[in-house]
C-alpha cells in the first residue's frame, strides 16, 4: 500500500535513533537519523496518490536496515530482558504483519514468502472500513505505541518488562485472531503467467 512500508521504517527509526542517542550509540542513531531521513524524503512522494514507488528491492533494503538497526541497537543501562524487548517492540507492525501473513496463507496451504497478496494487515484494515490512509496511519500509530513502548521499557525493571513483553505478544495473537476473520483478496496457490 502506498506510504506503509517507509512511513513504518520512518517510525521505527525514529525509536532507534533515540533509544541509541540515549545510550551513547553514535553510528546506530546516526544511522537510524539517515534512514528516517531517506524514508519520510521518499513518504512525501510515495504517500497516496503515490507518484513515486518503492518495489521490492527498496521494501527489503528498509527490512534489512531495520534488522541491522535492532541488532546493533544495545541498551548499556538497561537490564537483558529490556535489552533484546526494546527492539521487538520498536518493531512490533512488521512482526505482526509478518506473524498474520504467515499463519494465514499457512492455513490455507499456501507457501508463506513465495508469493505477494492483498492479505496483509493493512488489506484487511482497509477492507474493514478504514479505507487506505485510514489503514496505513493506524499502522504508523501502532508503531509509535510500539517505539513509545520500547522506550518505556528501557527503563523497567526485568520483572516489569517482562509482563509488557507478555503483553504485547498477548496483544499480537489476539491482532492475528481478529484479522484472520477480516475480508482480503483471496489468492491461489498458482503464480499468474505473463500473457
Amino acid at each position: 500500500m502506498d506510504g506503509l512500508c517507509a512511513g513504518v521504517a520512518a517510525m521505527a527509526s525514529v525509536f532507534f535513533a533515540m533509544l541509541a542517542y540515549i545510550n551513547g550509540q553514535t553510528l546506530v542513531s546516526t544511522l537510524a537519523a539517515a534512514v528516517l531521513g531517506a524514508a519520510t524524503g521518499f513518504l512525501r512522494w510515495n504517500f497516496k496518490p503515490a507518484k513515486i514507488f518503492m518495489g521490492d528491492g527498496g521494501a527489503m533494503f528498509l527490512g534489512f536496515l531495520m534488522a541491522t538497526l535492532g541488532l546493533k541497537l544495545r541498551l548499556e543501562n538497561s537490564n537483558h530482558v529490556s535489552a533484546w524487548l526494546a527492539p521487538l517492540l520498536i518493531l512490533g507492525v512488521t512482526i505482526f504483519d509478518t506473524t498474520l501473513v504467515t499463519i494465514s496463507r499457512s492455513r490455507r496451504g499456501l507457501v508463506p514468502f513465495a508469493a505477494p497478496g492483498k492479505d496483509h494487515a493493512a488489506h484487511r484494515l482497509s477492507n474493514l472500513g478504514l479505507g487506505h490512509r485510514g489503514a496505513v496511519l493506524t499502522l504508523y500509530l501502532l508503531g509509535a505505541v510500539g517505539g513509545g513502548a520500547a522506550v518505556l521499557v528501557s527503563y523497567l525493571s526485568a520483572r516489569v518488562a517482562s509482563l509488557v513483553g507478555a503483553l504485547a505478544l498477548a496483544l499480537i495473537f489476539a491482532g492475528v485472531v481478529y484479522l484472520e476473520r477480516a475480508p482480503y483478496e483471496r489468492q491461489t496457490g498458482k503464480t499468474p503467467h505473463a500473457s
